[in-house]
């Protein structure tokens, strides 16, 4: 017999009804995956859990810890994966931080989440579903995201700490190197044929493991740079652990003005309050003078990733450090290194 589906909800528009032109979660059953079994039959056995009911623009990172303490809690070996389903504003940042906590599961999980409400009828939710349970056929580890996009035929699949939030104009997901593990196209899966993603480049276990209670009492600020930025305005507060400096493309930020981000960085350094710049590529020949002064002056270079899975890394890196290695923050551990 064949191992069941464990479907963890968290609210988002793949759980949400309108009424009176107002989206909010729904109570009761769930309506996507009522949908999913009237098109697709019962042959799947899927076990439901509802974990919380939210709009994801109110995710808080007391909900991270809400989803990974449950799946750590739970006898996973009962299943052959698990799908959580997610609001699309924030899936981005659930992606890699689930997909940086939840690699060595040994049990596949794969978020999704939905454009329209379920029974709207150019609603991607039931598509999603379909792509995230045939990806769960066929893989045995890791984290993954599956999303159709607006006017696209094929439901993509992502490596989950590879992606970046979706653009607000047409509500797209993507990698930023433009690469997805694999995609669903007229019901049938098909994995990426790059090396890089079907190799296994990585320990099929992390060389690190989680408390068994997860607690992130401590928080990171992350920063993106803009013509004008006021650094005044950023007062980190005692529960601030670090600093998360975004640049931009070219890997700089500015330094010439007394109110730059050199400033900021000295005020934190005075703080003793870690100050990284995100992010810098690997091999690099030569660098602008404004970024050379940032890390003369202690700035912390990350290697690049998205700002999704720096932020992860980074919170897991202040809240559990006991349990991570030294190089946590410069180590790929979960094909989030670009």
């Amino acid at each position: 017999m064949k191992k069941p589906l464990l479907l963890l909800l968290t609210g988002g528009t793949i759980g949400s009804t309108v009424d009176n032109g107002i989206i909010h979660p729904a109570l009761g059953s769930c309506l996507a995956l009522d949908l999913y079994k009237q098109r697709y039959g019962q042959d799947t056995v899927i076990e439901t859990v509802k974990l919380m009911d939210i709009l994801s623009e109110n995710l808080r990172k007391e909900h991270w810890v809400t989803i990974v303490n449950y799946l750590i809690a739970t006898d996973l070996t009962r299943y052959s994966g698990v799908i959580l389903t997610h609001g699309s504003d924030t899936l981005s940042y659930s992606s890699a931080f689930l997909g940086i906590c939840l690699s060595g599961l040994g049990c596949p999980v794969v978020l999704t989440a939905a454009d329209r409400v379920p029974d709207d009828p150019q609603s991607n939710a039931v598509d999603n579903l379909r792509a995230a349970v045939l990806l769960l056929q066929n893989v045995r580890q890791g984290v993954y995201t599956v999303y159709r996009n607006p006017e696209e035929q094929q439901t993509s699949i992502w490596r989950s700490t590879r992606l970046q939030e979706a653009d607000r104009f047409r509500g797209r997901f993507t990698s930023p190197d433009g690469k997805r593990f694999g995609w669903v196209e007229n019901d049938r899966l098909v994995l990426s044929d790059d090396s890089t993603f079907l190799s296994v480049s990585l320990p099929s276990i992390p060389s690190y493991t989680l408390p068994q209670t997860l607690m992130l009492p401590y928080d990171v600020l992350m920063v993106q740079p803009y013509p004008g930025i006021d650094y005044r305005c950023f007062v980190p507060q005692e529960c601030c652990r670090a600093v998360l400096h975004l640049t931009y493309h070219s890997s700089s930020a500015s330094t010439q003005v007394d109110n730059s981000a050199l400033t900021f960085l000295l005020a934190c350094r005075e703080k003793g309050l870690p100050f990284y710049l995100l992010s810098f590529p690997k091999e690099r020949d030569s660098l602008y003078e404004t970024s050379h002064c940032l890390l003369q002056q202690g700035a912390i270079p990350l290697p690049h990733m998205t700002k999704e899975a720096a932020y992860a890394k980074l919170l897991l890196a202040v809240n559990v450090p006991e349990y991570l290695p030294h190089d946590f923050l410069q180590r790929e551990v979960a094909f989030e290194q670009l």
